[in-house]
């Protein structure tokens, strides 16, 4: 009798063990069979300059190793990112850093990576006497799209600068495409302008007599003295790092090698960006030295996005959804 009941307390702890150990053994072969499947990160760039630092990523057919390849898909605006990083279409992609903010604060799945570009906005002008920032006084200044980077940060300088952007300036919100206004600005129709590049180093090599006013860039290392800000960031989604965590050091590391092939090799990567339908080579080749492309992860760039959130909450604390992200919006991969 004491033998069956030793016997049976045996079987019953192997079989406690065997429960407690299923659920270990299940989620062991799971990873096995993640880190063996064939994955295609699907990425999703806008067209314009937020899409230069990873077109590297097409090389190769989008090949990063025997198991890992990415997809890029071109869009023309972030409501469409946007829309497709909600309905899981999308694992990655290359925002505004606001817009990701923005996204992380109405719980959308997503974790930013890495800075991927910094600012490359520009005052312009073709008037003569407007020399520098003391002359803006009154004047028009012509913005593409109210609500846009240049318009929150055009906002953000002229009130640094001491001004009152709605009682001391006119800001004008008639032409919102870039390529538009800089002819526009070329053919002496208006005045005053932000541009972004590459619309930017367009403009500055037109025949025209263009005066390049005011880098907002100098402007605003002088008011936080955080460097640049951030312009352009990567987000991935949470679905993607909970099933792929161990490709997440592969793919940036990728877009690390990207975005330095781009610097040192802007005709092929030019003639890339055009091919992906992300803007013609002939404007992307001249602009990409001026683009200030990088790449630092979240980590190495908390500091620079966190200043940067703050000014724009400070601000407009809808710019960035109405809060300014806490440490979950950082991703450590």
């Amino acid at each position: 009798m004491n033998m069956f009941s030793t016997k049976s307390k045996i079987l019953l702890c192997v079989g406690l063990i065997l429960c407690l150990m299923a659920p270990l053994t299940a989620r062991a072969a799971q990873e096995v069979l993640q880190a063996s499947e064939e994955v295609t990160v699907q990425m999703g760039v806008m067209q314009g300059p937020s899409g230069f630092s990873t077109i590297g990523l097409t090389r190769d057919n989008g090949r990063l190793d025997e198991r890992t390849s990415v997809y890029i898909s071109v869009y023309p605006s972030p409501t469409e990112v946007i829309a497709r990083l909600v309905n899981g279409d999308l694992d990655i992609a290359a925002l505004p850093t606001n817009v990701a903010a923005n996204l992380y604060a109405k719980n959308v799945g997503i974790k930013t990576a890495a800075i991927v570009g910094e600012g490359m906005l520009m005052f312009l002008t073709n008037d003569a006497s407007i020399q520098d920032w003391g002359d803006l006084a009154n004047r028009k200044i012509s913005i593409p799209g109210a609500g846009s980077t240049p318009d929150q940060l055009t906002r953000i300088i002229i009130t640094a600068l001491g001004y009152d952007y709605e009682r001391d300036v006119e800001l004008d919100y008639s032409i919102a495409s870039p390529a538009q206004m800089s002819q526009m600005l070329i053919a002496g129709k208006i005045s005053l302008t932000v541009l972004p590049e590459p619309f930017v180093t367009m403009t500055l090599n037109s025949k025209a007599n263009i005066i390049p006013l005011l880098d907002m860039q100098v402007v605003w290392d002088a008011l936080t003295g955080s460097g640049n800000y951030p312009m352009t960031v990567v987000v991935v989604s949470d679905k993607f790092i909970d099933a792929y965590r161990d490709r997440l050091p592969l793919v940036m590391d990728a877009i690390r090698d990207s975005v330095e092939w781009v610097n040192a090799n802007p005709e092929e990567a030019g003639a890339l960006i055009e091919e992906a339908g992300i803007m013609k080579a002939a404007m992307a080749v001249p602009a990409i030295p001026r683009c200030n492309l990088v790449f630092r992860t979240a980590v190495e760039g908390k500091e620079a996005m966190d200043v940067y959130l703050k000014v724009l909450y400070g601000f407009d604390y809808a710019s960035v959804g109405g809060s300014v992200p806490d440490e979950s919006f950082y991703l450590d991969y």
